[in-house]
């Protein structure tokens, strides 16, 4: 299994170029969110021959009067002109920095998530669907722990770890989302996106890209970790399924493109992810190539976590829940790792 993959770290170059666009994206992003109040427009309006100051909501002509023609409704006029101003100019300036920043990443070799896959998270941002942030989820989840631990999994050509990433992309939602919705939002990233047959929410472009949703069947109250560095929840020590994902806390991770365009990736807990991969490949019905692949990412997950992502604390009855080589792998690491924590307290 350890021929399988193996970690790359990143360059401090690398690591520099990427802190300075996360910094970049989350000024945007902030900006962005500001520029909410200001959505819409406002006009003059003449109705029975008198003038009326109209605040529209959107480009369907819905809104509401301000009041009629005054020194107050002209102030309040200028004053959503210069606002408006001021953040077109605001957001101008932090798109010609992402730009800019995007050339950075793409010379410092930090494009790494397909460009489908990124603009899909960006339009996820800006979109309010039920069930959001919706989780990524198989091997495109992976990227969001590469960044968060400043490594990139390395792979022979033969190994399972990555096999499909390029063709789909797999989200977790914790509540029912409208088919029309869903395919709305998709065809805003690539008109050319169509629903399949007989699968309201799993869509595919002309490419044969192909985006799914999946939904819990069931709910379950979340597994409390009765440990007191383990952080949130996690599922209970026997399960491994959607529903145990969807209890799990969330994490964040801004991620780069091939285009070197950053996005904010939602992923279940490391170790949540790692579990039901190990689940997963133990199932009798899954397919023995998809077993194969799911123990491969299972085992690069959980060593990734032991080696790069202290924070995030393993019993040593979830290690021994693996392959009984993978396990004694992945815990010589966490040995290895506690050890060396040991000796950094002592001196």
């Amino acid at each position: 299994m350890a021929a399988e993959y193996s970690f790359r770290e990143f360059q401090e170059n690398q690591q520099r170029t990427l802190d300075q666009t996360i910094q970049t994206f989350q000024a945007y992003l902030e900006t962005r969110q500001a520029s909410r109040a200001l959505k819409g427009s406002m006009h003059w309006k003449t109705v029975k021959g008198r003038q009326y100051l109209y605040k529209y909501r959107d480009r369907y002509g819905r809104g509401h009067s301000l009041g009629p023609r005054s020194p107050a409704t002209e102030q309040l006029f200028q004053e959503f002109r210069r606002q408006r101003q001021e953040m077109a100019a605001r957001l101008g300036h932090w798109r010609r920095q992402l730009r800019e920043m995007a050339r950075f990443c793409r010379a410092a070799l930090l494009h790494r998530v397909p460009d489908l896959v990124v603009r899909v998270l960006r339009r996820l941002e800006q979109e309010e669907l039920p069930g959001t942030p919706l989780m990524v989820m198989g091997a495109q989840a992976l990227h969001a722990f590469e960044f968060a631990a400043g490594v990139f999994l390395e792979t022979p050509k033969d190994s399972p770890l990555w096999s499909g990433a390029g063709q789909g992309l797999t989200l977790l939602a914790a509540a029912e989302i409208p088919p029309n919705k869903f395919l709305g939002l998709l065809s805003r990233v690539d008109r050319s996106f169509g629903v399949r047959p007989g699968h309201d929410l799993t869509a595919a472009n002309q490419h044969g890209f192909l985006v799914r949703v999946l939904r819990p069947p069931t709910e379950r109250p979340p597994y409390k970790m009765p440990v007191k560095d383990a952080r949130g929840v996690m599922p209970p020590p026997a399960s491994g399924d959607l529903t145990s994902l969807v209890n799990s806390p969330r994490f964040s991770q801004v991620v780069i493109g091939r285009r070197g365009d950053p996005a904010t990736m939602v992923v279940p807990d490391p170790r949540a992810l790692a579990l039901h991969l190990l689940w997963l490949s133990q199932q009798e019905d899954r397919e023995p190539s998809k077993k194969i692949r799911d123990r491969c990412r299972a085992a690069a997950l959980a060593e990734l976590i032991l080696r790069y992502l202290p924070q995030y604390h393993f019993f040593s009855a979830d290690l021994r829940r693996f392959p009984a080589e993978v396990a004694r792998n992945l815990e010589k690491v966490a040995e290895g790792y506690a050890l060396t924590a040991e000796l950094e307290v002592e001196y």
